[in-house]
């Protein structure tokens, strides 16, 4: 039904054949329509049954998506129809004139309000002035667009490939039930005027009405965001991983070299150079929080320990004296377990083995594998939240 009436109202607006219609026509309508026609008083013939407003949502643009601020801003507009009895008329008498269009501020038109709007609480489209279309059997078309500034709740926690969903509520202000009914004409949100985003794309985007328990209508207009990812990726997820990844081959640096400690601090600060420069890219929330950022941190202590670990082990290597360590004697030779007596000379050899340079080299090579072990487990379990 609320199809009908919305295809009803669209077909007498397309043009018609007229037989005789001329300005005198149309000026004689419109002053026989408003003579006594009073814009103040709601057109209701019978008070026990509410106005059916029917309302359609086109969306124009997606102008931004502010995370921090947690907003929304997009120019789109309203279709507004309902039936005023008293501007109905007989086309024949008026030289077969069908529609009429008026100023809006010639007739009673409802005021939509956006519920969940961040800027002035004013009707959708109450600061222009819009043309009203009426046909003759008394359906009145209003058209209110607007910027829109809306609040939505966001997710960051995927970041950089989330999708971000926004609802957007409307109503006709003070008028309950009994007074307003709102339909909606379509399911979907209309994009056939749409300007595509190249930061978002729209993924889903549906209307629908119901009342709530206060006993109000309420027009809701649904939204589903993805991000357009490859900036971020190519800027930060990429940057990211080559530094954590490079980290851990200090240890492959020989000693000798005198470089492993400054390499170390120097991959360390370029991360944190690094992180302090794209933390104003990546949205800040703390609920929940963003996991990239979870990950970047994580790697950024994986670095500095990293650091103590190199300075560590380049200690160690210029120990003379063999280690005593049994832990470390298991890893760097094998004992036979019933052998109880040592031959001449194993001592000696057993102590070259347990020498700084012996112990230094295990402990780079626990060391590196360890780390690319917990980078990769970080990095795959970031790509497995991201994209479930």
């Amino acid at each position: 039904m609320n199809r009908f009436i919305f295809c009803l109202m669209v077909l007498h607006q397309l043009p018609l054949p007229s037989f005789g219609q001329t300005l005198e026509n149309v000026t004689k309508l419109y002053d026989d329509l408003f003579s006594s026609y009073r814009r103040n008083i709601i057109p209701m013939n019978n008070h026990s049954e509410p106005i059916e407003i029917s309302l359609a949502f086109y969306l124009l643009s997606i102008n931004s998506f502010r995370e921090i601020e947690e907003t929304l801003v997009l120019t789109g507009g309203l279709s507004v129809i309902w039936k005023d009895a008293s501007l109905s008329w007989n086309p024949e008498d008026y030289g077969n004139t069908y529609s009429l269009e008026v100023d809006s501020t010639d007739i009673w038109i409802p005021w939509i309000y956006l519920i969940n709007n961040a800027k002035e609480f004013e009707p959708v489209g109450f600061d222009s002035a819009f043309r009203v279309y009426i046909n003759s059997s008394g359906f009145v078309q209003y058209s209110p667009g607007s910027i829109l500034e809306a609040k939505c709740q966001t997710d960051i926690s995927t970041f950089p490939l989330d999708t971000q969903p926004c609802l957007l509520e409307f109503l006709t202000w003070s008028g309950h039930a009994g007074t307003y009914k709102l339909i909606s004409s379509f399911n979907e949100v209309n994009l056939d005027y749409y300007t595509k985003n190249s930061n978002w794309e729209v993924i889903t985007g549906d209307t629908y009405a119901q009342l709530d328990p206060r006993g109000y209508y309420r027009f809701f207009m649904s939204l589903s965001l993805k991000r357009e990812p490859v900036y971020y990726i190519v800027m930060i997820v990429l940057p990211t991983m080559l530094l954590s990844l490079l980290n851990p081959l200090v240890f492959l640096l020989p000693v000798e070299s005198g470089e492993r400690i400054s390499l170390a601090m120097t991959v360390l600060l370029s991360y944190a150079i690094f992180l302090t420069l794209v933390s104003a890219s990546i949205p800040a929330s703390s609920n929940p929080m963003c996991f990239l950022l979870i990950v970047m941190i994580i790697i950024m202590l994986i670095s500095g320990l990293t650091v103590v670990a190199v300075i560590i082990t380049t200690k160690v290597y210029y120990q003379e004296e063999y280690f005593p360590g049994r832990i470390v004697k298991f890893f760097l030779y094998k004992k036979t377990r019933n052998q109880d007596v040592t031959p001449i000379g194993c001592e000696k050899k057993e102590n070259q083995l347990l020498n700084g340079k012996n112990v230094s080299n295990f402990l780079d090579k626990l060391f590196l594998f360890s780390s690319y072990v917990i980078i990769v487990i970080i990095l795959v379990a970031f790509f497995l939240y991201v994209n479930v």
